[in-house]
């Protein structure tokens, strides 16, 4: 349990990291490389994910978004490398990040082991006021397209041994925005607001349950200002190829979650999630979310070199 320590301070530490608008994804411990930077170059292959993501189905103009992360480690080093390119479209407004990730992995104990990661990029963030359709004609607000692109960067944490994991994360730090406030009628900025950091910690274990493998995990989403979200799922391996479970989202949200893995290189997940509140009305036909991964090596031997669960 000793080896447990640090990663258990960085969750505390993310406790001190509003309102959340960052992408969320059901099958979050299989889309780490995207939430975390530590996680890439964590496995032994050459590993690659896309991802996408359609929100409340049946709302005008409700939330999609899109994810692709490549990653792998340096061989014969303690260095991994990836790449995140991520979009989210949300009514009139569209965000885009490209993130390079780099991470440093710390051996903590015979099959323990600390990966540290950083990545830097640019957000691009567009708002196309003159697709709303208004009572009160000539509003600023809603005559006007306005785009703005930034520097930004993450950190994270990941702690993994061969049967359980956690993880910390800050994605992004910077917030680029159109400023109204300003004195010559609106500028851009692009500035670090401790009032909108996201902050991701997780963590699971996986076990034998008779004949299957049972994978319960858990993620807390945190914003100061905002209420504290969280996910908790639990996961069934079949006859090594095919997973299935069910997840629970504190805002109401019930998510079914399946995995096919086709072979030792590709895998394709599917997941429905209908929402349990009031929105549930409006978005009528849930939400779907589908992901395609896959493994490579350049040895003989493609594909994982030891199974990996997470």
């Amino acid at each position: 349990m000793k080896n447990l320590f640090p990663i258990l301070l960085l969750l505390l530490l993310a406790l001190g990291t509003k309102a959340q608008n960052q992408a969320q994804y059901n099958h979050y411990i299989s889309n780490q490389g995207v939430l975390n930077p530590a996680y890439n170059g964590t496995r032994d292959v050459i590993s690659g994910l896309m991802i996408h993501r359609s929100q409340w189905v049946g709302m005008s103009d409700a939330p999609m978004n899109q994810a692709i992360n490549v990653h792998g480690p340096i061989e014969d080093t303690n260095l991994g490398v990836g790449v995140v390119l991520e979009n989210d479209h949300l009514g009139f407004s569209n965000n885009f990040n490209f993130m390079a990730a780099g991470s440093y992995k710390l051996k903590m104990g015979r099959n323990d082991f600390l990966s540290l990661g950083l990545q830097l990029g640019v957000t691009s963030n567009v708002y196309d006021g003159t697709k709303a359709i208004t009572n009160t004609y000539g509003d600023p607000m809603f005559q006007r397209k306005e785009s703005v692109l930034g520097f930004n960067f993450g950190i994270g944490a990941y702690y993994y041994a061969e049967n359980y994991f956690g993880g910390f994360s800050v994605p992004r730090f910077f917030s680029p925005s159109f400023d109204e406030a300003s004195s010559n009628g609106g500028s851009f900025k692009n500035t670090v607001s401790f009032e909108d950091l996201h902050s991701y910690w997780y963590g699971g274990y996986i076990f034998d349950w008779g004949e299957v493998k049972v994978k319960p995990t858990a993620l807390i989403r945190t914003v100061v200002g905002a209420p504290l979200t969280f996910d908790i799922s639990a996961n069934v391996l079949l006859n090594e190829r095919v997973w299935v479970g069910l997840s629970y989202r504190s805002i109401s949200e019930m998510v079914f979650l399946s995995e096919y893995i086709i072979n030792r290189q590709w895998s394709v997940r599917y997941s429905f999630d209908y929402s349990i509140s009031t929105i549930g009305k409006y978005g009528t036909y849930g939400s779907h979310e589908i992901g395609l991964q896959f493994d490579f090596s350049f040895n003989k031997r493609a594909g994982m070199r030891s199974i990996r669960y997470f």
